[in-house]
């Protein structure tokens, strides 16, 4: 726990000012906790029903893109948050503004762009690692020797998953700390 605790802050230093804040140190350990889980869930469950409509029994949260875009609002929504709480209303309205009057549509669709590329980021990697997972894992109904073969690429291909997991995950809260240290500033 000590050691994700330092990367956290380890983070936090290398993308804002205000690196000292238990609140969001909090929030990124909590995201990385759950991100890094969430992504993990659906390596080692990688089993496919052999029916018409093939099932799979278990798949990751983030392999879902209303979780990762749900993920995606609240994360902003807490950024906009901590603007208003840290600089007023007044402050966080303008901001849209600046630095030309122009520029209100650009900005508007620029928060909308964001959320948008930091949940269908996480939602892309996971969704694509878990077909790849599924495909191997279908080998299995073409008997006991293509089975036998595949066996290989799927060991390799589940700790290629883990490695993209952890990465993703610490893509979100890296990219989760730079937007809120953006509203600080």
């Amino acid at each position: 726990m000590e050691w994700i605790l330092e990367f956290v802050k380890d983070i936090m230093n290398s993308s804002m000012v205000a690196s000292n804040n238990l609140f969001i140190l909090s929030t990124g350990v909590a995201l990385l906790m759950y991100l890094f889980i969430a992504n993990l869930m659906g390596v080692p469950f990688s089993i496919i029903t052999v029916e018409e409509h093939p099932v799979a029994w278990w798949k990751s949260p983030t392999a879902d893109a209303h979780v990762t875009m749900t993920l995606a609002i609240m994360i902003i929504a807490y950024t906009h948050f901590i603007d208003i709480r840290l600089h007023g209303f007044k402050h966080f309205f303008i901001s849209f503004f600046k630095p030309f009057k122009i520029l209100f549509p650009i900005n508007a669709i620029e928060q909308l762009a964001t959320t948008l590329t930091l949940g269908l980021r996480l939602f892309g990697n996971i969704y694509a690692g878990e077909v790849m997972l599924a495909l191997i894992a279908n080998t299995v109904t073409h008997g006991f020797f293509i089975s036998l073969l595949a066996s290989v690429p799927m060991i390799i291909w589940q700790a290629f998953c883990i490695f993209i997991g952890a990465i993703q995950a610490y893509i979100f809260v890296t990219l989760t700390m730079v937007y809120i240290a953006h509203r600080i500033t």
